[in-house]
């Protein structure tokens, strides 16, 4: 669970930084979900390896383990793979962003968005658009 034994500040801390990685942290995971399932860990270094990567075992190991800490790797038997998928992790990491900048709201996040001129009036009518289709739905 996140944040567990945890309590006020340190909670928030470790739960807001929780999805937050590294480059080479996101490079194994991306490299984890071109598998689509388990994976042993000789056999992921040899395709950072065949990349052009040379990471030693225990580079990899490192990445893992911080990975596997936030919950965002899986190790059993020998065994790797990514506890989410890609679009999951995405979703889960944009919420993390939301809550530590923005308050938790879209509403803001648009609003700031908007106080800086980085929305257009196409990206305007998408988003209209995807509102909309969101209430038909309900």
């Amino acid at each position: 669970e996140i944040g567990s034994g945890l309590v006020g500040s340190e909670m928030c801390i470790r739960d807001r930084d929780r999805y937050s990685i590294s480059d080479a942290e996101r490079e194994v995971l991306e490299m984890l979900w071109k598998q689509e399932g388990e994976v042993k860990q000789s056999q992921l270094l040899a395709m950072f390896e065949k990349e052009g990567k040379e990471w030693k075992r225990q580079t990899l190991n490192t990445f893992l383990a911080r990975l596997e800490e936030k919950g965002l790797v899986k190790r059993e038997g020998g065994l790797v793979s990514a506890a989410y998928g890609e679009k999951k992790y995405n979703c889960l990491q944009m919420k993390e962003v939301l809550d530590k900048l923005f308050h938790g709201k879209v509403s803001n996040f648009v609003a700031a968005f908007s106080r800086e001129n980085l929305i257009n009036d196409e990206d305007i009518e998408e988003l209209l658009e995807l509102l909309e289709g969101k209430n038909k739905e309900e």
